[in-house]
């Protein structure tokens, strides 16, 4: 979680999401990710009221290339 420095939430209900505010704080510590939110009428998927997107900036002497990943799990 660390490694996120972007969110962008979609959300169906600001006010319900704005009410959660404290979990951010329970999953990230500062100096927290630059973070969009965005009401929406609806999402893909209509029983969800989030959606969350995140962008990650890995250290590269953490990177694994996908190959070398997939060689790993097998």
């Amino acid at each position: 979680m660390g490694d996120i420095v972007s969110l962008t939430h979609y959300t169906t209900d600001i006010a319900a999401f704005m009410a959660c505010g404290e979990i951010r704080g329970r999953v990230f510590a500062p100096p927290y990710p630059v973070t969009t939110t965005v009401e929406v009428s609806a999402l893909y998927r209509p029983d969800l009221l989030i959606e969350i997107t995140a962008v990650a900036k890995i250290p590269q002497n953490r990177f694994v290339p996908p190959s070398e990943a997939q060689a790993m799990h097998r």
